[in-house]
């Protein structure tokens, strides 16, 4: 129980910081904001259509949105922190290691997968303004943005930042991209499966929970390798 506390603390210190630094919380919000409006103005104004397309679209770039804007705030939770040595003070108090990296990926999940749904909504109003009949998306997509994203964003970020606690400042940079580039990729062959089907499905839903279940687990596994000495030796 005392872990779960320190867990929530550090994420809401790391939450308080992203949103009180204007220059980060304008970059994720700008991101969101050109990219929602992008997807809303491409999705058809015909009724038929333009519920398919929404769906696909929101079921893409829900994940999509959350992901791209989590590695840009993890570059300051985890990143900016060894730069600065701020750290090294953090490493030294009371708290276990997995509790910081954890509160951490907590504390940038929670405003990425915020934005990620403000996002969605509106994809969701500009694709209805624009259409004769209001859009709405499937229970299946709600399905997936409520529970399925969530665990995606906490996921890829938890992954990203233990390669940032783990490696040196220019090794992260490349693992990070390249982790980057394997779950855009893993998105977007999802995203070809389900336009294919020309809805988005249950088995789609729940073939990507599965497997962010599953980065879940992987990266809670490498948790296990963090070690004090091995941070501080990265630090330059």
């Amino acid at each position: 129980m005392r872990a779960l506390d320190h867990i929530w603390i550090i994420a809401g210190k790391e939450i308080r910081e992203i949103l009180t630094n204007k220059g980060l919380a304008f970059s994720g919000l700008f991101f969101a904001t050109w990219f929602s409006i992008m997807a809303g103005l491409g999705i058809t104004d015909e009724q038929i259509a333009g519920q398919a397309q929404l769906n696909n679209s929101l079921f893409y770039m829900g994940a999509l949105i959350g992901l791209f804007v989590g590695y840009i705030y993890s570059g300051q939770t985890y990143l900016r922190e060894k730069q600065s040595g701020i750290v090294e003070t953090l490493l030294c108090a009371p708290v276990s290691l997995r509790s910081i990296w954890i509160g951490k990926a907590l504390g940038v999940a929670v405003p990425s997968t915020a934005l990620a749904l403000l996002a969605a909504t509106a994809i969701t109003l500009i694709a209805g303004a624009r259409s004769e009949q209001a859009l709405a998306p499937s229970i299946t997509v709600i399905v997936h943005l409520a529970i399925v994203v969530p665990i995606f964003i906490v996921a890829a970020v938890a992954l990203m930042g233990f390669a940032q606690l783990m490696l040196g400042m220019r090794e992260n940079m490349i693992v990070n991209m390249l982790t980057i580039m394997l779950l855009f990729g893993a998105l977007a062959a999802t995203r070809l499966i389900v336009d294919e089907a020309e809805f988005v499905t249950w088995t789609a839903v729940g073939a990507l929970a599965g497997a962010s279940l599953g980065l879940l687990a992987v990266t809670w596994v490498l948790g296990g390798l963090l070690s004090r000495e091995r941070i501080v030796r990265t630090i330059s």
